[in-house]
């Protein structure tokens, strides 16, 4: 009851006119959040509770003694007389904004409750106004708090979101320079304000999709090396790519796995042509124009764990509908002692605008149905010769198209190997082992 009591009169005193020029609430509102990771609700009404109770008295004292006290402080600080006299202007043109947003801005928000009674501000509005610039205030430290109860650890997505941000700075920082722009061009009554707007903001998108597929794409790879030896369980990989760093992204499927030396013998006895990729292939745009030409244009990359693949391969096609795949090394398979390679393979079904990579760019539309593709290599192989052997195995989870991934898929995987059945392959108690793990997965 007492620390709730302390949590209240700090938020009052914050938000109250004279004392508030010497107590800070934001440990307050952050002691609030912590303790509403416990489950004390109560905590966060106290500091809500006292903000508003502190605002409304300093509106008051504001509309009862601010015109004096103005008067007062003029006649001891004359040149602050314009100041003031901007200042009313502003809260009297833009009320909103001054009101609701004031404890976004430091120090300001000590004076604009008592501002707003002092300029006869009509109390409705002021406390509307009020009431959000409150939420917005405490609600930002009581989110502090919450998260440093709870351990940045604990919510990842909170790490996605800061790789998304950063991923995405440049074209963000376009964003933001063609809206001041247009916001300056606007004010200033530039003629066509929203045309030379537009075409800042398309000639910088037109240099960020130059730079990253032909400067930047290749940054930080790892070269292909497969005498790491890092052994992992088909059953416990993650059966999905994405367009970036973050897996904010729609993701993309990981239906096909190879275990042997290299994909590459299987792929070219299928007829596969093995496409050129900006991360791992040195391409200049007179390269890039030949190869559009040729209808095989390089593949844009995809991330498994960070990494782009190391392979792409399509079949004959245009230059908007295609097969393709993308191989990725996994490791050596701690069950067959094979290495792994994990294949995306899809459909390229026209073109579409799409955030990719940290830019927005246009890229093929993928085929939602993945497993159709799958089906079709999967009787292209049987087709080739006895040696090679494949067969699905519930690997990767049923999944729907939604905002979360591209495609929708009933989880099977396509095992492809030179030798026996995957499964028939294990030794018995590797096989009940792999059969009960792949089903609690």
């Amino acid at each position: 009851m007492f620390e709730t009591l302390g949590l209240f009169f700090g938020s009052l005193l914050d938000a109250l006119i004279g004392p508030n020029l010497v107590v800070p609430g934001e440990p307050f509102m952050i002691s609030a959040g912590y303790q509403l990771y416990s489950g004390a609700y109560l905590a966060v009404f106290a500091v809500l509770l006292g903000g508003l109770i502190g605002d409304q008295l300093s509106f008051l004292i504001g509309r009862r003694y601010g015109f004096r006290a103005q008067k007062s402080l003029l006649r001891w600080q004359p040149k602050i007389r314009r100041p003031l006299a901007r200042c009313r202007l502003l809260i009297n043109r833009s009320a909103f904004w001054v009101i609701a947003f004031a404890r976004l801005l430091g120090p300001i928000a000590w004076v604009v409750p008592f501002m707003a009674g002092a300029n006869h501000i009509r109390w409705s509005k002021f406390s509307a106004y009020a009431l959000i610039g409150l939420a917005l205030g405490v609600g930002q430290f009581v989110t502090w708090g919450f998260l440093l109860a709870a351990g940045v650890d604990n919510m990842p997505i909170l790490g996605e979101a800061a790789t998304f941000v950063s991923e995405h700075k440049y074209t963000l920082g376009l964003t933001l320079v063609s809206l001041a722009l247009l916001y300056f061009g606007i004010k200033k009554q530039w003629r066509y304000s929203w045309l030379k707007a537009s075409s800042l903001f398309l000639a910088g998108a037109l240099a960020l999709n130059y730079s990253h597929f032909f400067w930047w794409s290749d940054d930080a790879v790892v070269p292909l090396t497969q005498t790491e030896n890092i052994e992992v369980n088909l059953a416990e990989l993650d059966y999905k790519v994405y367009a970036g760093q973050s897996t904010l992204y729609a993701a993309q499927a990981l239906n096909v796995v190879y275990l042997g030396e290299s994909p590459v013998k299987l792929m070219d006895e299928l007829g596969w042509i093995q496409n050129k990729t900006f991360s791992r292939s040195d391409i200049e745009l007179a390269d890039y124009v030949s190869l559009l030409q040729q209808s095989t244009p390089p593949v844009s990359d995809l991330l498994w764990n960070g990494q782009p693949q190391h392979f792409a391969f399509q079949l004959p096609g245009t230059l908007t509908h295609r097969s393709h795949i993308r191989w990725w090394y996994a490791g050596i398979d701690a069950q067959t002692k094979q290495p792994v390679w994990v294949g995306a393979l899809s459909y390229d079904d026209g073109l579409k605008l799409t955030p990719y990579g940290g830019i927005v760019t246009v890229l093929h539309s993928i085929s939602p149905d993945v497993d159709v593709e799958r089906e079709q290599l999967k009787t292209d192989v049987f087709r080739l010769n006895d040696r090679w052997n494949a067969e699905n195995i519930q690997l990767a989870s049923v999944t729907k198209n939604n905002s979360q991934h591209d495609y929708f898929t009933d989880g099977h995987v396509l095992v492809v190997s030179e030798q026996a059945s995957y499964v028939n392959n294990l030794q018995p108690s590797e096989s009940i082992a792999f059969i009960t793990m792949n089903t609690q997965s």
